[in-house]
């Protein structure tokens, strides 16, 4: 089988959830066939782009990501081509990764597999055999509760008011300019998939099949047994990502405040790339922004809880099946944790507003036989249910269905 792998991003080292599943379907699928790997590099990015020793790659690109225009040239592409969604028109204005792309590839291969849709549309929504585009989260859905958090300003400057109406009006367009740009992607294509059950039903998309988020299993779980001295909850994830954004500063600014009060030496971790926004939120030694690291392990070795406090997204979290994996007790909202059939209690915590959720925090952090039971239930649970082999035999199998029998 001859294969084009295409990567949003160069996957290795896997420092995020995202980064982990792009690398685990590249592998996967490169252990089917003959297989070409084009990737796209952030143009900050400091470390070679290095395959895994043991995977086997026939033909390798790694191009720089396209280049962000002015914000009133992308503003007025996108309010000029509805239907598009602006972090689609965003990177779509640069042309180079296309041309590179085009310039490279072969003509035609018996599976194409793109990591995202909005990489499909920049690459030129190419047609060089069957297709499969991981849609990995419903975008249309985040942006939609994205509005639903974004109270109203209550400032007496009339243009910050101006600016807040403009922003959150904007935020709707989007919202169905995701919902039409996902049904147009996937009317061109033969598969896309889906992290969870739930989300492949909210699609509505008839061609929307699962493949699971997994991770591998650790020859050792990292998690302690006692709690640390001082308490640490730890938040990880892309800094960047606006989900993440804002659960860190939703985490610093109203949940922790109600943690200290009770328990005052509690720390807080934020691991992972920040932009200046989040950086701000460092007061050391309450709360640290270590920024990226090479491995999660010594993180989640010092944590004595993982918080997953996500307001709004979709998919599922990566973060919470490593958690865990290395049996580190998660408190997380509801959103943070669906797509997974978890229970409440059983294998983690689950809480909505700041003071129910610093409620969780210091029951686990005071709580040992709470603790010990709920890491226990979430190992196995994770053990037979979202072990790496699992998003990699479905995977597989929808490879050789699409490849063998194209609906095209």
């Amino acid at each position: 089988m001859k294969i084009l792998t295409v990567g949003e991003f160069f996957p290795w080292p896997t420092t995020g959830g995202g980064l982990i599943r792009l690398a685990n379907s590249v592998e996967a699928l490169c252990a089917l066939g003959e297989t070409d790997l084009f990737a796209l590099s952030p143009r900050d990015r400091k470390l070679p782009c290095v395959l895994p020793a043991d995977l086997k790659v026939e033909r390798l690109k790694v191009v720089p990501y396209p280049k962000f225009p002015s914000r009133l040239q992308w503003q007025a592409a996108w309010l000029s081509r509805r239907g598009i969604p602006r972090e689609v028109v965003k990177r779509n204005i640069d042309l180079t990764a296309r041309l590179e792309f085009e310039s490279w590839v072969a003509d035609h291969y018996d599976l194409v597999w793109f990591s995202t849709a909005a990489l499909f549309a920049w690459m030129g929504r190419p047609h060089l055999g069957p297709t499969v585009v991981d849609f990995v989260d419903l975008e249309d859905e985040k942006a939609r509760r994205r509005t639903r958090i974004m109270a109203p300003s209550r400032s007496s400057n009339v243009p910050a008011r101006i600016r807040q109406a403009v922003g959150a009006a904007q935020e709707r367009m989007n919202v169905q300019d995701w919902r039409q740009f996902q049904r147009s992607v996937a009317g061109e294509v033969d598969r896309v998939t889906l992290c969870s059950d739930q989300d492949v039903r909210s699609s509505g998309l008839p061609n929307a099949v699962v493949v699971p988020n997994t991770y591998a299993r650790p020859a050792r779980a990292v998690g302690r047994d006692k709690i640390g001295d001082p308490p640490t909850l730890l938040l990880q994830g892309t800094l960047a990502y606006k989900p993440n954004t804002d659960a860190a500063n939703w985490l610093v600014g109203e949940i922790a405040p109600r943690i200290w009060s009770r328990i005052p030496s509690t720390e807080v971790r934020l691991v992972g790339t920040p932009i200046p926004e989040v950086k701000l939120l460092h007061r050391p030694p309450a709360v640290t922004v270590v920024g990226q690291v090479p491995t999660m392990e010594p993180e989640l070795a010092r944590a004595d809880i993982a918080t997953v406090p996500i307001r709004f997204g979709s998919g599922t979290r990566v973060k919470i099946l490593e958690s865990f994996a290395h049996r580190v007790p998660v408190v997380s909202t509801t959103i943070g944790a669906e797509g997974f059939d978890v229970v409440d209690g059983v294998h983690l915590l689950l809480a909505d507003d700041p003071e129910a959720f610093a409620s969780a925090c210091e029951r686990l952090l005071t709580d040992t036989g709470l603790r010990e039971r709920m890491v226990d239930a979430a190992e196995q649970w994770y053990l037979e249910r979202h072990q790496e082999s699992v998003g990699r035999d479905r995977l597989q199998a929808l490879a050789r269905e699409v490849a063998g029998s194209s609906t095209r």
